[in-house]
C-alpha cells in the first residue's frame, strides 16, 4: 500500500467518523488495523536459502528443518517481521536475489562479483570451516598446498562459492576435471560412485548428509582445513533494506549473547 494513499484515506475516513457520533468510537479502531496491516505488509520479506543442505536448510516431511532456517525464524520474529522462506537451488536462489525477485538469501560467503548486487549483514551467520572429502579408502593426502591436488578431478555445486583460497584455485583452473552438482547430495553421490576424486564441503554439511544417505562410514575428512569463512544473509541491492539489516544484526547480536543462537545449533550436533 502506497503511504501517500494509506494517510489521505485514514484522514477521510476520520473525518466521517467525526461527523456521524455513532462510528465515532469505531472508526479509530479501524483506522488502527489499517495501520497495524500495512505495518505487517510492509515488513513481510521473502528469502532463499539452498535447498537440500543438510544440516542448515532442508524440508523433511514437507517441513522445513535446519539451523540456519531456525536461526532466521527465530531472529526476524524477535526483531517484528514476517518472512517467508523458499528453498531452491543454489544457483537459482543467486539468480533470483540478483534480480531482485526475493528479497534475500542465505547463507553467502563474501565475493567481489556477489557484492555487485547484494548488501550483506554486518553479523556473521555462520563460520564455515572448507575441507576436503574423499572415499574412505582413498590415498589421496593433503597437506595444504592446493598445488599438489592439481591432477585429481574435483566435484563443485553450482555457483557455490568456496571461499577465497579454492575459488581462485577453481577459477585458475588448478584441477585436472571439474564436474558441476546441483546439491551436496548429488555431489556426494558422485565422489562414493567413482566419478570424482574428491568434494570440497562445509563440514556439518556432507557429514550430516552423507548420515542421511546412510554413508557417514564411505568417505573421510582430509586435514588440514582449506580454511574458515564467515557467511551472512545479504539482501538484493534492488531495494533498500538498511534498517532491516541494523535490526537483523542487533537482533542476531543479541541471540548470541543470550545463549539462543548456541541452543540452535546444540539441537543438530
Amino acid at each position: 500500500m502506497n503511504m501517500t494513499i494509506f494517510f489521505t484515506s485514514s484522514s477521510f475516513l476520520l473525518s466521517i467518523c467525526q461527523a456521524k457520533t455513532r462510528s465515532f468510537f469505531i472508526c479509530p479502531l479501524f483506522l488502527l488495523l489499517m495501520l497495524f496491516s500495512y505495518q505487517s505488509h510492509a515488513k513481510k520479506l521473502l528469502l532463499v536459502a539452498a535447498e537440500a543442505s543438510v544440516p542448515t536448510s532442508y524440508e523433511l516431511d514437507g517441513k522445513q528443518k535446519g539451523i540456519l532456517i531456525e536461526v532466521i525464524n527465530e531472529v526476524f520474529a524477535r526483531a517484528g517481521y514476517a518472512i517467508e522462506i523458499e528453498l531452491k537451488p543454489w544457483a537459482r536462489c543467486l539468480k533470483e536475489v540478483k534480480h531482485g525477485i526475493v528479497d534475500g538469501i542465505f547463507s553467502a560467503f563474501v565475493t567481489p562479483e556477489r557484492q555487485s548486487y547484494l548488501t550483506y549483514t554486518n553479523e556473521i551467520l555462520i563460520m564455515q570451516s572448507q575441507a576436503f572429502f574423499v572415499p574412505l579408502h582413498s590415498t589421496i593426502t593433503f597437506d595444504g598446498d592446493l598445488k599438489k591436488m592439481s591432477n585429481l578431478s574435483i566435484g563443485v555445486i553450482n555457483k557455490t562459492s568456496y571461499g577465497p583460497i579454492l575459488d581462485k584455485a577453481l577459477k585458475d583452473g588448478m584441477f585436472n576435471r571439474i564436474e558441476i552438482a546441483q546439491s551436496s547430495k548429488s555431489n556426494l553421490l558422485k565422489l562414493i560412485a567413482g566419478r570424482i576424486d574428491l568434494i570440497p564441503s562445509y563440514r556439518h554439511v556432507v557429514l550430516s548428509t552423507a548420515k542421511t544417505l546412510g554413508l557417514e562410514d564411505s568417505i573421510k575428512q582430509l586435514n588440514p582445513t582449506v580454511e574458515s569463512i564467515p557467511s551472512y544473509l545479504a539482501f538484493s541491492k534492488n531495494k533498500d533494506f538498511s534498517q532491516v539489516i541494523i535490526d537483523y544484526d542487533n537482533t542476531l547480536k543479541s541471540m548470541k549473547q543470550d545463549g539462543s543462537y548456541d541452543k540452535i545449533f546444540k539441537q543438530y550436533f
